[in-house]
């Protein structure tokens, strides 16, 4: 087991070396300051990290030692579910057809539409709309926004009141000032 000042003299040499990772140095440097008689508070006005932040950097440095200050390699990214291949079927199939032909209820391809369409062709969900949104991208789509028609509006009479303005226009009635 290390003391405490051999602790001090490890994380001393760690910090000179230019091997650490900007989030690995800061980290480090916490740890080192705590041993060196630093308060949390004082730590944390030092680094800008929260104090919950430095709490876990102590633990973890107190029970897997330097390993514990090293950033860990993410194994698989979560964000790519669908193959390439499995991207370009969807950008044939949705180029070609709306929907509706898949038996869903959207008139448009739409980022819930999208979404009901890769859970039921291949069984995969994304967390995020913006993947979603990248998928309809890779696909050629863009957005448009929707613009809404009001179901009130009556055609005939729009058609009505514009030959009776014109009417009056022709014969004179109607005057307008400014």
């Amino acid at each position: 087991m290390t003391t405490s000042k051999q602790n001090i003299k490890i994380l001393k040499k760690v910090l000179m070396s230019s091997e650490l990772t900007r989030q690995e140095y800061i980290r480090v440097q916490a740890v080192f300051l705590n041993l060196a008689g630093y308060s949390h508070k004082e730590i944390k006005d030092i680094n800008g990290k929260s104090e919950d932040a430095i709490k876990e950097w102590i633990t973890n440095f107190n029970q897997q030692g330097l390993d514990g200050l090293k950033t860990q390699p993410v194994i698989e990214p979560h964000h790519h579910i669908l193959t390439i291949k499995q991207k370009d079927k969807i950008k044939q199939l949705i180029n070609k057809h709306d929907p509706r032909y898949f038996k869903l209820t959207d008139e448009f391809w739409s980022v819930a539409s999208l979404k009901q369409f890769i859970k039921k062709k291949f069984n995969k969900e994304y967390q995020s709309r913006k993947a979603y949104i990248d998928i309809l991208t890779y696909c050629g789509f863009s957005y448009q926004k929707v613009e809404f028609k009001d179901s009130r509006a009556n055609e005939d009479y729009k058609k009505d009141m514009k030959l009776r303005l014109q009417k009056k226009l022709k014969k004179g009635v109607l005057r307008m000032y400014w």
